[in-house]
Parts: C-alpha cells; structure tokens; sequence
C-alpha cells in the first residue's frame, strides 16, 4: 500500500472514530448533576492507540466542536472543558502505549491516562468552572466543596469506565480496521494474546461496577 493510500485510510478511520464518538456522546449520556458523563472518550482513545496522541488531540478537538455545534447546551464552558478531558486521556493513553504496543503498555497507559485526567479536570473545574457559571453560584468555593463528594469520583469513575471500554473493544476495532483496510498495523496489539478472554471479562465487569457506583452513588440519570 502506498504512501498515498495510507494517508486516505488513515483519514477515513480518524473520521469515523470522531463520527462514532460524537454519536455516543448524544445517545449514552449520564447526568450527574451539571456534570455529563459519556463513553466518547473510549472512542477517542481507540483512535489515539491507533494513530497517536496528536490524532487523538485532532479528535478530541473535531468531537467537542461537533458537540458545540450540534446539540450542546454548555455553549464554549463545554467546549473546553470537553476537549481537555477528552485530549488529556486520549493523548496520555496513546503516548504510553504506542513506545510498545503491548498489554501491560497499554494498561499503564490507561491507568495513566485515568490520573491525568481526573486531576485535570478537578483543575478544569476549579479555574474555568467559576468563570462561566458564576450566574449560577458556582463560585471557587463551592467548587472546591465539591472535590470529595463529586468531582473526584466522578471524574475517577468516568475515567475506568471508559477505560474499561477500550480494553472491551480495541481487539473486535482492530479485527475490523484491518477487515476493511482502514489499518495495516501488522503489531499483534494490546489484547492480540492468550489473556484476550480474561481482560475482556475484567472490562466488562469494570464497566459494571463503575455504571453502579455512578448511577446509585452519584445519583446519575440518563
């Protein structure tokens, strides 16, 4: 295949991630008070494993855009506060992982990725919170009330959920990307190995028990 095609398949698999992540973000969202919690992140992170942490900000970007256009209710607040979590787990993940493609790489990476991203966003909220939502009494103060109780846990949770997501699909993606073309990644990847079934269990039970705690915990509703 040659240099060319390469960029054409590259482009069309970036798109349809930013597709499919946006979906996700209208059809599986979670409230928790003015908090949103979606899987499009699992989206973005697939993409990034894939083809980097600069595709992985690039879709970060595309997706939060996508949300400020069509269907947001957060106007620009959303909108930065979407692409730093979103860009803070895809790039970390990425970063990790493509040095050596393997499973425990990618784990590291994930765990990682959850770290970042949850302080990030603490910070996020903390300085740019306030900013745009003062009108509704979300001062520093309140904001800084609220790290135990919710932020940290929801950003923590939000984090292993689509962690766990990634872990769940990255091996049937990645069967279908190379079915279709769309990448000739010959590496054997993260999940390409005799513990494909035990880590697609621990996923899934993840998966689960973050969905409880965020849904009889937090109190979130769809």
């Amino acid at each position: 295949m040659n240099k060319n095609n390469n960029n054409v398949f590259k482009l069309v698999a970036i798109a349809l991630f930013i597709a499919i992540a946006y979906i996700s973000s209208l059809v599986l969202p979670i409230k928790v008070q003015f908090l949103t919690l979606d899987i499009k992140d699992a989206f973005i992170t697939i993409g990034a494993l894939y083809f980097g942490p600069i595709s992985g900000i690039v879709m970060s970007a595309a997706v939060s855009l996508l949300e400020l256009f069509f269907g947001s209710d957060t106007g620009v607040y959303g909108l930065i506060m979407n692409f730093i979590g979103s860009a803070a787990f895809a790039a970390v993940a990425s970063l990790i992982y493509t040095r050596k493609k393997s499973l425990s790489n990618a784990v590291t990476g994930l765990i990682c990725a959850v770290i970042c991203m949850t302080t990030v966003m603490i910070a996020a909220n903390l300085i740019i919170t306030p900013l745009f939502m003062a009108a509704k009494g979300m001062t520093a103060q309140t904001i800084e009330q609220m790290i135990v109780p919710l932020l940290l846990p929801f950003n923590l949770f939000k984090g292993i959920l689509n962690a766990a997501i990634v872990m769940l699909l990255y091996k049937p993606v990645s069967v279908a990307l190379k079915k279709t073309r769309l990448s000739n990644d010959a590496s054997t990847g993260m999940l390409l190995n005799k513990n494909t079934v035990i880590t697609a269990v621990i996923a899934i039970v993840t998966v689960v028990v973050s969905l409880l705690y965020i849904f009889i915990k937090l109190g979130g509703a769809v």
